[in-house]
């Protein structure tokens, strides 16, 4: 099989589970199915195996370089042998993945086209056009839902160590700092993570309720180009009107930028804090999870792995 073009550059990693495999080069992401896992008893000897480009961004992207490469650094089998817990978290990475990049293409989409209509109404020399991106709304309001959905998926990577206790802790997004509390502490680092991510959590759930249950005091306004009354145009804007979590008029592609990073920030470090907690001991040395120093690293944009300290310094494992 040929896989992908020259344009998705060389081949760097290879994320296998039990029933998936993904080869990632530095520009694309692909899925491979072997014609054994589609037809485990061989009654079409003639099917053959099959690959699909899976997402058009690769280990060049932060985005798949700190969700599903990130994964399956630390999802590794020698430190979670179960291959039910370390699919499962591989398989939700690989959706938050996708969702971000989704995310993603909605910024850069909108970015391209600020900046050609700028350029063709300053080009006309016209004083009474005004740029114009068109359907803002709707960019707006598909970018927070997409955005939503990562979150969700970034809590279920939780729910794989700590599922139940979440559900009887009450409600999202509070209840996996009330499980982490009560089992590490409230001043332990993940605590403090998990209590950090709630207010962020809080804040996207509200807004997509904005877009999906509108209200008077519920609701977001996405703003094409508009005319100020002292004469200056203001790029397109995002309000987010709600009693608990409002965000005041805001440049929207800042605010999807200011998301996307967020998003890929705290998935990050979502992995980092469950294989931290979760990891299977390594015979009788001591081992951490950490950020790898950048030349040690076997891809750069993958930052997190296992170190052992050897002579006073902390160093890749693996």
């Amino acid at each position: 099989m040929t896989i992908g073009h020259d344009g998705d550059g060389k081949l760097t990693d290879m994320v296998v589970t039990t029933d998936s495999m993904f080869l990632i080069k530095e520009h694309s992401v692909h899925s491979i199915k072997l014609a054994d896992q589609l037809d485990p008893d061989r009654t079409n000897i003639d099917l053959p195996n099959t690959h699909q480009l899976f997402a058009d961004a690769g280990s060049e992207s932060d985005i798949v370089a700190r969700t599903l490469l990130s994964a399956s650094r630390l999802f590794s089998k020698t430190h979670f042998p179960d291959p039910k817990t370390r699919d499962f978290s591989i398989s939700t990475s690989a959706d938050i993945m996708t969702q971000l990049l989704a995310a993603q293409k909605i910024l850069s989409l909108l970015e391209t086209d600020e900046a050609r209509q700028i350029a063709e109404v300053n080009s006309s020399k016209d004083s009474t056009r005004l740029p114009a991106v068109t359907e803002v709304e709707t960019r707006a309001n598909t970018f927070i839902q997409k955005a939503e959905h990562a979150l969700q998926a970034i809590y279920r990577l939780a729910e794989v160590f700590y599922g139940p206790q979440m559900k009887a802790a009450g409600k999202w997004p509070d209840s996996l700092t009330s499980v982490l509390a009560k089992e590490f502490g409230e001043n332990d680092v993940t605590t403090v993570f998990a209590r950090e991510l709630a207010k962020f959590a809080h804040q996207v759930r509200n807004t997509r309720h904005c877009v999906e249950h509108r209200k008077d005091d519920q609701r977001v306004i996405a703003k094409d180009f508009c005319l100020n009354l002292n004469g200056t145009v203001t790029r397109p804007s995002i309000t987010v009107v709600h009693p608990k979590t409002p965000i005041n008029e805001t440049d929207l592609t800042a605010f999807m930028s200011a998301w996307v990073a967020s998003l890929t920030d705290v998935t990050e470090t979502m992995l980092l804090h469950l294989a931290g907690k979760n990891h299977a001991p390594f015979g009788n040395l001591p081992i951490g999870v950490g950020i790898v120093p950048e030349n040690q690293r076997a891809i750069q944009k993958v930052r997190v792995g296992y170190l052992i300290n050897v002579a006073g310094q902390w160093n890749r494992l693996g």
